[in-house]
């Protein structure tokens, strides 16, 4: 499975938000939400979050806490309703800096959600030569 493609949705009065339809089939019954290091948050299948956590489990119990504490602790669990809409936690809303409009990025094995704003200016400050080097570099 591979996630590809991008979709913008915004959240209504009630902080719902449209799961695009060709990630949800993809996605499963059930999946996972949590922050990252940069500006988005990241969603992943139920199977590949528990290989996730399995990974930070294996950490060093002295790295592991800190870890654990940033991206579990702030982890949401997603049942989307029968319109296929999910509450977004205000924590991960407000980690994302997303008020209104979202953009879901397909990212291979997971799916990032970005602010519109902070998404549009990414792609606007894109540095096309350093990903056509880098893409050159390995191969691709």
């Amino acid at each position: 499975m591979s996630f590809v493609g991008s979709f913008k949705h915004s959240l209504d009065a009630k902080k719902r938000v449209f799961i695009p339809a060709k990630f949800r089939e993809e996605l499963g019954e059930e999946f996972y939400i949590t922050r990252k290091f940069d500006t988005y948050l990241s969603i992943y299948t139920a199977e590949d979050w528990e290989i996730y956590v399995d990974k930070i489990q294996q950490l060093p119990e002295t790295v592991a806490l800190e870890v654990q504490e940033f991206l579990l602790g702030i982890a949401q669990k997603c049942v989307p309703d029968s319109n296929g809409r999910i509450i977004l936690d205000d924590r991960l809303a407000e980690h994302a800096q997303i008020n209104k409009n979202i953009v879901f990025v397909g990212g291979g094995r997971q799916i990032r959600i970005w602010s519109e704003e902070i998404w549009n200016e990414r792609e606007k400050n894109r540095d096309l030569e350093r990903i056509r080097e880098t893409m050159y570099q390995y191969g691709l």
